[in-house]
């Protein structure tokens, strides 16, 4: 009997494990290599955990209380708040606060709509609906705000219609940037809503028409369903606006609107440094994203009585539209997929095209291929140990036990972390005698893997959680050691998953910019920073190319790397099933 065949049976061998012939042999030394490996695992994930985000983030934040705490001083004081507050940070917050309220509030709507037509409606082009989401989830933020910057160029594509050109050129202000976090926040609230909508029982609706609802009734009562998701859609989108540094380094600083990411890296940056009022910024920053959160969490929490997944659940029917009401809806996505995707790729596009001269572009490829390989390398490496280690980390959450619900509420709290506050403290806690890593490709790697190993582990954890553990067992039973039972049964398992998690990251990290920004080697910068040089430059077309020269390259490995794996994947049989021990 084979390795897969035992471990699919449904009535396995009746004798226990301690039966089993290696077992029998050497159950002590068994049982003591199991218990050495999983506390040197245990051991290694708490340093990682200490080093990308508990000592950085530890001593940057105390900053704020203790200003001269790395130097030797703990004399406490809150004078770093107070001149935060004075200079400029009370406006920079109010102003984040806004434009978030707005994105948010904004988002939540359209991104329900999307996603009922996705769940609920028979549209036959709904199949697109989530893969544009995607498109844009992956979409680097530079690439949307500087579309409306190069839209609303003299010498951009509407240049021809004055009009027009005045129009998109207030758009700039406010408007811009609740438009662009706006899109870049619609993905969360689809996500969030297409799981609420999945998950809603038909038993509900159809009680309420028997016992004779207005239909105001029947939406409240669809509202109360549905509001364990929407909270967390908005409280996804109010947290990504609140901490969204691109929109406020390209829209926010060109329109003298300034956001409190925006400040916060001024204070790291600029001369002279400031490492207390930046941890009082970011201390302010967190206070105005942690309500929206915690609400998601009560939220959540007492569900209870709205639940409606059980033995006797039915999914709600689709509806068939009607050719009216299917051709306003048609139009509605068709223009908002315009102005998401279309708007930055015509701008582009437009500005690119003109005048272009092969030689320039040979000497812009010259250009750009150093940023691009140098971010690539690291991308690859980050996203490789970020696999490695989101890997365990996703088999720790799925486990029962406080433990486990420590960890997963302690990912979650880094997930909603700005990336623009971990990356200042990294500046701080390792620019130290005793950590001299700043200024050094290996730190900038770190970062990348703090910022994406709470996503990877997320993508993970759900099929780490449907791997059966018979697996396991017929693995023991074969006498196949910890390290060859994941090589041989659960590496080929989670092929995809891995691979998903790892390209994911990969895209990520390579698009990253607040980390980017602050950490990158002197005369080594990586693709985003050499993106927003040319956004903040004059030359609006090789912006243009750059740009879109930078997406390309990144899609075209993305493509080859897909490949590449699917080939791998056939020739090894990690589609079929799992290989069977050598």
């Amino acid at each position: 009997m084979s390795l897969t065949e035992l471990s699919t049976d449904p009535q396995p061998y009746s004798y226990s494990m301690a039966d089993s012939p290696v077992a029998v042999l050497q159950p002590a030394a068994a049982r003591r290599h199991r218990s050495t490996g999983e506390i040197t695992g245990i051991v290694v994930l708490g340093f990682a955990a200490c080093a990308l985000w508990g000592w950085p983030l530890l001593s940057f934040l105390l900053c704020a209380f203790i200003p001269g705490l790395l130097h030797g001083g703990l004399t406490p004081s809150f004078r770093p708040f107070v001149q935060a507050l004075h200079g400029g940070m009370a406006l920079a917050l109010r102003n984040s606060l806004m434009v978030a309220l707005a994105a948010a509030l904004i988002a939540l709507p359209l991104g329900s709509w999307l996603a009922w037509l996705q769940v609920r409606s028979l549209l036959a082009w709904r199949g697109w609906i989530e893969p544009g989401i995607w498109l844009l989830l992956v979409m680097p933020g530079y690439f949307l705000a500087s579309g409306w910057i190069l839209l609303a160029a003299p010498v951009g594509p509407l240049a021809h219609w004055p009009w027009l050109l005045s129009l998109v050129q207030n758009l700039l202000g406010p408007v811009g940037i609740v438009l662009t976090l706006t899109l870049k926040a619609l993905p969360f609230t689809f996500l969030a809503m297409q799981s609420s909508l999945r998950s809603v029982s038909a038993a509900p609706d159809e009680a309420a028409r028997v016992l004779g609802l207005s239909r105001w009734r029947r939406l409240g009562l669809a509202v109360g369903l549905l509001l364990p998701g929407l909270a967390a859609g908005f409280a996804a989108a109010f947290a990504e606006s609140m901490s969204d540094f691109t929109v406020a380094a390209t829209l926010g600083a060109g329109s003298g609107i300034v956001l409190a990411t925006y400040a916060i890296e001024q204070s790291v940056n600029a001369m002279p440094l400031n490492f207390p009022v930046a941890a009082a910024g970011s201390w302010l920053l967190l206070a105005l994203i942690v309500p929206a959160l915690m609400l998601q969490a009560w939220l959540g929490k007492h569900a209870a009585s709205r639940c409606s997944l059980g033995p006797r659940f039915r999914p709600a029917a689709p509806l068939r539209l009607t050719r009216r009401a299917a051709t306003a809806h048609t139009l509605a996505a068709g223009s908002l997929a315009a102005l998401g995707v279309g708007v930055p790729l015509l701008a582009a596009g437009s500005l690119a095209h003109s005048g272009a001269d092969p030689a320039d572009l040979m000497a812009m490829l010259r250009a750009v291929l150093p940023a691009f390989s140098y971010s690539l390398e690291l991308a690859v490496l980050a996203a490789s140990v970020t696999v490695t280690l989101a890997w365990p980390v996703a088999m720790a959450v799925t486990k029962r036990g406080r433990v486990a619900r420590i960890l997963d509420f302690a990912l979650l709290a880094v997930m909603a972390l700005p990336g623009i506050v971990l990356s200042a403290a990294y500046v701080l806690a390792y620019n130290q005698p005793y950590t001299p890593l700043y200024g050094g490709s290996g730190l900038l790697a770190m970062a990348y893997v703090a910022l994406a190993l709470p996503a990877a582990t997320k993508v993970l954890q759900g099929p780490v959680t449907q791997l059966h553990h018979r697996f396991g067992e017929a693995a023991r039973v074969h006498g196949l050691s910890r390290l060859q039972s994941l090589r041989h049964v659960e590496l080929p398992l989670l092929a995809r998953p891995l691979f998903s998690a790892w390209l994911l990251s990969v895209l990520h990290v390579a698009f990253e910019l607040p980390a980017s920004e602050l950490l990158y080697p002197a005369g080594h910068p990586p693709l985003a920073v050499a993106l927003l040089d040319s956004v903040s430059g004059v030359q609006l077309h090789q912006q243009a190319r750059l740009q879109l020269l930078g997406m390309a390259l990144l899609l075209t490995f993305a493509v080859l790397a897909r490949t590449v794996f699917v080939r791998l994947s056939f020739g090894r049989g990690y589609v079929v099933s799992a290989a069977a021990p050598r």
